[in-house]
């Protein structure tokens, strides 16, 4: 008679491996992918029409960026809250109405009165000032390139384009060659060489450009050069934010990449080096002939 041990080993063998599951990476990649889908024609349309869709556009980016920034560092005071909400869109308007000086008084205003804030103790001011510059100051740099008359849209057309194709070129090449880390104690992933191939995708695409359209080419590369060495400082400096205040994500808001800060990082540092340089050197990159 079979043993019960006998009669185990008879039945049919069973398949006991857990079914596959997707990786995260590749869904979070995907989710990044699809949400850029979305977002960037949207960006891009909005950038076309100009005001008030530009202007609405980077009202509601401001306000997500600065409501961020109130979780991000723990901001508690209701003056300090408000200021950050409130200098961003009052500048935007002023410089829309008035011009690039009207927005910076407005953004001297509001911090005078983000130091003068005595009800809440200093360090709580000091990243509430840290935050106003990041936001508004980008700010008042965007809208200035975009009512920049005859130029405005194709100069945020080439800010974009800068700042996402470093990025590109950032994640791309960091993940081919990886090689020594650009800044460990703040960003663990990013490498040298992720670097490097941020600025060469970005000078190459510029020259690309001018020599399409005829634009001036010294201009073109130093201004791609520029940009693609702030999108990374950007994207640092936010990196070093969330790190000292222990945050992964400065938000949930954008499926796939975190919050608005993560997103716009580059371009916050970006917008205003590219406006510095439109002041100093024109906008002979733009001029197509």
């Amino acid at each position: 008679m079979p043993s019960p041990a006998d009669s185990l080993s008879n039945l049919p063998p069973t398949n006991n491996t857990p079914p596959a599951t997707p990786r995260p990476g590749a869904s979070n990649l995907a989710l990044r992918v699809l949400s850029a889908l979305v977002l960037v024609p949207v960006a891009l349309a909005a950038v076309w029409f100009g005001p008030p869709w530009f202007s609405g556009l980077i009202a509601v980016l401001a306000l997500a960026a600065s409501a961020e920034w109130r979780t991000i560092a723990v901001l508690e005071r209701a003056g300090l809250r408000m200021i950050l909400i409130m200098v961003p869109l009052f500048a935007l308007v002023s410089i829309e109405v008035a011009g690039l000086e009207a927005g910076l008084i407005v953004l001297a205003v509001g911090l005078v009165l983000t130091v003068g804030t005595f009800a809440a103790p200093w360090n709580e001011r000091s990243w509430a000032l840290v935050a106003l510059l990041h936001v508004c100051v980008a700010t008042i740099a965007i809208m200035f390139l975009r009512t920049m008359p005859d130029v405005g849209c194709d100069l945020v057309f080439f800010l974009f384009a800068a700042v996402w194709l470093s990025d590109i070129g950032a994640y791309a090449v960091g993940r081919l060659i990886g090689g020594p880390k650009l800044a460990p104690a703040i960003s663990p992933n990013k490498t040298w060489a992720g670097a490097i191939g941020a600025v060469v995708i970005t000078l190459a695409a510029a020259f690309i450009y001018a020599e399409l359209t005829r634009a001036g080419l010294r201009g073109a590369m130093l201004a791609a050069l520029l940009l693609s060495v702030a999108a990374q400082l950007g994207d640092l400096f936010e990196s070093f934010v969330k790190r000292h205040f222990s945050v992964k994500d400065s938000g949930n808001l954008i499926p796939g990449h975190g919050g608005v800060l993560d997103r716009v990082d580059g371009v916050l540092f970006a917008a205003p080096a590219l406006a510095l340089f439109a002041l100093l050197f024109g906008t002979d990159f733009i001029l197509w002939r």
